[in-house]
């Protein structure tokens, strides 16, 4: 895996009991593999026929007992762009999913980057996740060099294989208990 480190500023949420807790966007085009991210991680399990989000689904993960990572699920689709924007504002950090077998995908990108940006989630750290390994028809590095020239983190995965979902989440985690 190779990461970036983007600078970036983490507003940590705590209650009296000085637990954490993140809010994470998670955002790209329909069908990239979201919701079965977050699906194989939370539950290990992964579904072939699985129907696409419908404007936005939460999931939570307690990593550890101080801290709660609140996944935001947003839909794809361009039509819920008015729900979408109600969630941006104090967002913690986006993970912007796309498909390694569908290069339309990595070239909408920068169109999620400019949707967090103008409704409120600008200067927070970006983690790019390239989905569906097994099915690559782009270069390893096409991903990677469009991270890099943001200064995103970056890494990529196989929600259908369970290949590098436990890393995905440490390394979310990380990127949470190292700005502290």
């Amino acid at each position: 895996m190779r990461t970036i480190t983007k600078p970036g500023t983490i507003k940590i949420n705590k209650n009296k009991d000085n637990y954490e807790q993140y809010k994470i966007l998670v955002l790209g085009d329909p069908f990239v593999g979201k919701t079965s991210i977050l699906d194989r991680y939370i539950n290990g399990d992964f579904n072939e026929k699985y129907n696409s989000t419908i404007a936005v689904d939460f999931k939570h993960v307690q990593p550890s007992s101080n801290m709660s990572l609140n996944f935001w699920d947003f839909s794809g689709q361009q039509e819920f762009v008015e729900v979408r924007n109600e969630f941006y504002k104090d967002a913690n950090m986006i993970m912007l999913v796309f498909d390694l077998s569908t290069r339309k995908t990595l070239e909408t990108l920068d169109m999620w980057v400019r949707e967090a940006n103008d409704y409120g989630a600008a200067n927070i750290p970006i983690l790019v996740v390239g989905n569906k390994k097994e099915k690559r028809s782009m270069s390893e590095n096409e991903g990677y060099n469009w991270a890099k020239q943001r200064s995103y983190q970056y890494i990529e995965v196989s929600a259908q294989q369970n290949n590098n979902i436990d890393l995905l989440f440490k390394v979310i985690k990380d990127i949470f208990t190292q700005k502290k």
